[in-house]
């Protein structure tokens, strides 16, 4: 029977229940983890994941929240009014689809003065929190530092911090502050600044704080874990419990320095002071009703970069005693090199060896990963090109060859995205109005407003929302539930470099047939094994996805044209695309129990944008929709990496006989 034919027979079949109930659903919204095994040609893994109430797997992409919260003119908030966090939180649902945010929080905001927290600061953070929720977006806590505090530097430093409170800083002893006399950058001082080296050190061996208090003294990781219960404890009583739902969890500690090792080794500094912390943070969690909510643990920050020479790398398989469960492996990751001295192009696969590392480490762990920081500072050409090392860390989180036997330029089969949320977004870019460290003849008005950095993705005007960044870098295609187990996402988004260059860097080439399609045109493509919910599969697509301009195929059907519908057909294994909540589309797949299917049979859907290139007529298509039935009906991954490789050892990119 011929494609067309099956489609006309699958048309007149009896039809099915299909509703956007679903969305209702508040068993939707709690994330819990689960395993996920991967048994194929003797690869052998395991995975942790995020899935549903409805048992859909789940991927989160977004964005930090904000670096304004390391400011005092936003009171350590990431925003300052509730009313710019609707505006800036709709904007960024309307713009990137994302379902995620990583809201920083500040010690100095929760903890202003001795064992007092500021109900002031907790009520407004739960509000900026609530309008996450209320575009239902998930909301990971993130208790923000960098360089121990702003407080450890003077009013005329070139530098500053954030993080603990002056009282702490103030009880600590510190010497002054020292870079040397070349810093070439903020990140300098946690290497060479005994003031922030000894600030570090006195957190992880809970040194004492003195105070003028009539406590006279109290140890500093209990002064930070009890103001961060207090916290806790204010959020929580503050939502309801479906709000509640939609937090994802607690980070407690951005990017921990260990300020010096004291002679320790990087797997007994692992053991014995940053895993007896996060431990800490879990029973002060599980004592407070947060029992539910895992610790996004970060392991040092250097961990996997390309700068390891310069710090003792953590994270690499050390841990003695793993937990059992209640926490997340969350890896930061920039590419240290190349905002340095690294000369290198970033060209296709460049950042695959370190995003394939964090997957590796979490497994071994027994742990979900998540990527909660990356990017790259705006406006940097060569190899330092910042659409080109955003646009390859994407593709790093959702693209693997680590499985490979040969570098053949094929993706793996199992590719697991990596959720994650970028670096960052800042309403008030270039509008800020910072007194560093207090000194009025040092106001930080430029860019983030903090130490130079220059990372945030979006500039506002009178509200509008500009880029800094190539839009379809923002703007991207990825998937948000599937009804079974994932097994590959792939977007070949084509972001165009500094220099206007396409960075085309993807094309399908199915297990048969010896043809290639779409190497030069925007396509995503979700692949999945198993049934596990009624509830359908769901991509998000930007606004150029949008009603008429995108076609989907499926193992069942093919789609030329996807419109908009508000409606489901209840067609069998229908493809419906219907608006998003606030902006975009979404692109739901019902797969229906099918008597050709087993419970492990793999399923797909392929969304193309309809835009020059090639002919996507209903033949094309068709054919191609053949082709992708047997390349995963073996197991196989019909993604083919194209152009120029960063590694070696690749075959060259030869077109298709």
């Amino acid at each position: 029977m011929s494609i067309a034919a099956i489609s006309i027979a699958l048309a007149l079949a009896p039809q099915v229940n299909h509703t956007l109930d679903f969305d209702r659903d508040p068993r939707a919204i709690p994330l819990t983890v689960v395993d996920k095994a991967y048994n194929n040609g003797g690869i052998n893994v395991t995975d942790k994941v995020l899935q549903d109430g409805l048992g859909r797997e789940t991927v989160l992409r977004g964005w930090n929240i904000s670096g304004s919260a390391k400011l005092k003119e936003s009171g350590f908030k990431p925003f300052r009014h509730v009313n710019d966090a609707k505006a800036s939180l709709a904007a960024m649902r309307l713009r990137s689809g994302s379902n995620v945010i990583r809201f920083l929080m500040s010690w100095e905001g929760v903890n202003p003065t001795f064992l007092k927290t500021d109900t002031t600061y907790l009520n407004d953070v739960t509000e900026q929190i609530r309008a996450a929720i209320d575009q239902k977006m998930y909301v990971l806590l993130d208790w923000h530092q960098d360089l121990q505090s702003r407080h450890l530097f003077n009013a005329n430093s070139w530098h500053t911090g954030n993080g603990a409170p002056a009282w702490v800083i103030k009880g600590g002893g510190y010497p002054a502050e020292y870079c040397g006399i070349v810093c070439a950058h903020w990140g300098q001082h946690n290497l060479t600044d005994e003031a922030v080296r000894r600030a570090a050190r006195n957190f992880w061996n809970n040194a004492l704080i003195l105070s003028q208090n009539p406590i006279g003294f109290i140890p500093t990781q209990e002064a930070y874990l009890w103001q961060m219960g207090e916290a806790l404890k204010h959020i929580r009583s503050k939502l309801t419990d479906a709000e509640f739902g939609y937090i994802l969890g607690v980070d407690p500690l951005n990017e921990p320095i260990d300020g010096g090792m004291e002679g320790l080794t990087p797997a007994r500094w692992d053991n014995e002071k940053l895993w007896p912390f996060y431990r800490k943070v879990r029973a002060r969690m599980n004592d407070i009703g947060w029992q539910s909510k895992p610790v996004y643990a970060e392991p040092l920050v250097f961990w996997n970069t390309n700068a390891g020479i310069v710090a003792p790398a953590t994270g690499g398989h050390h841990l003695t005693d793993k937990p059992a469960s209640g926490f997340v492996f969350n890896s930061h990751f920039y590419d240290a090199g190349r905002q340095g001295v690294d000369v290198r192009p970033v060209n296709n696969g460049s950042y695959l060896t370190h995003m394939h590392q964090i997957r590796d480490e979490a497994r071994w762990m027994g742990m979900p990963a998540f990527v909660s920081e990356f990017g790259m500072f705006n406006r940097g050409t060569g190899p330092k090109d910042t659409n080109r090392t955003i646009a390859a860390m994407y593709q790093g989180l959702e693209t693997s060859d680590a499985f490979r036997s040969t570098k053949d330029r094929m993706a793996d089969a199992y590719s697991p995205p990596l959720s994650g949320t970028q670096w960052h977004w800042d309403w008030y870019y270039n509008q800020h109005n910072e007194a560093q460290n207090d000194n009025p003849s040092k106001i930080q008005q430029k860019t983030d407003g903090w130490n130079n950095e220059d990372f945030s993705a979006i500039l506002t005007f009178v509200g509008y929302v500009m880029y800094n960044i190539d839009g379809r870098n923002i703007e991207r295609v990825y998937p948000r539930k599937a009804q079974g187990s994932i097994m590959a996402f792939h977007y070949n988004a084509i972001a165009r470099s500094a220099w206007n260059e396409p960075l085309n860097w993807l094309a399908l080439r199915p297990a048969i047939g010896g043809r290639e399609y779409f190497r030069n045109q925007r396509w995503g493509l979700l692949v999945w094994r198993g049934r596990k919910s009624e509830a359908p599969t769901e991509l998000f697509l930007p606004t150029e996805f949008g009603s008429g301009a995108a076609a989907a195929i499926t193992e069942k059907w093919v789609v030329e044209n996807l419109t908009t519908s508000n409606q489901p057909s209840n067609l069998r294994n229908e493809v419906m695309l219907t608006n998003d909540n606030s902006g975009g589309s979404r692109l739901l797949v019902w797969d229906d129990a099918d008597s050709d299917e087993t419970a492990d049979s793999w399923h797909y859907v392929l969304v193309v944008k309809k835009e020059g290139g090639e002919v996507m007529d209903t033949t094309v298509l068709s054919r191609l929709q053949s082709e992708l039935n047997e390349t995963f009906r073996r197991q196989q991954s019909p993604v083919y990496l194209t152009g120029d490789m960063t590694n070696g050892g690749y075959v060259a990119d030869k077109p298709p006989r």
